[in-house]
């Protein structure tokens, strides 16, 4: 399982920012880049998750966005961060997933915030994009990871 957390910051200065905490769960499968058997990653596929605002209140600042990941069920848990505000471009995030796997990234509101999410295959196929309805609301992607189509 794969979490990513994102704290919201609002307020004109630090002591009357009100931080929110977002806890992200990433469902599916997150491969470990170590392994290299050749049958293993045959039926694989890049996955990226997308994170971003929308819009926000008046005031609102930064969206600190960390994903956090393991390679294997094993091995340390490792933390990536990134800040997203409303006119960045978006927090990615990118493992391996299993054809016909479920994924999705699920983001609990931010006062005040309207969030986006979406779930990119190979970074050009959009399998699933969506919004919160409205500021502070949850926003969930979820797809299925499909078979590649043959070139041949």
């Amino acid at each position: 399982m794969t979490v990513i957390s994102t704290y919201g910051h609002t307020g004109p200065t630090a002591t009357k920012k009100m931080r929110s905490g977002i806890s992200i769960s990433v469902v599916g499968m997150t491969l470990g880049l170590a392994l290299s058997s050749c049958g293993f990653f045959e039926d694989s596929r890049a996955v990226t998750y997308e994170i971003h605002t929308v819009s926000g209140e008046a005031g609102s600042e930064n969206l600190r966005v960390e994903y956090q990941w393991r390679e294997t069920g094993l091995s340390e848990q490792e933390t990536v961060a990134t800040t997203v505000t409303e006119s960045s471009e978006p927090a990615q995030f990118e493992t391996l997933g299993r054809v016909d796997d479920d994924v999705s990234v699920s983001v609990a509101g931010v006062p005040g915030v309207v969030l986006g999410c979406a779930v990119i295959i190979d970074d050009s196929e959009t399998l699933v994009e969506a919004e919160s309805s409205a500021p502070g609301e949850a926003v969930e992607c979820s797809a299925t990871v499909p078979a590649q189509d043959d070139q041949g």
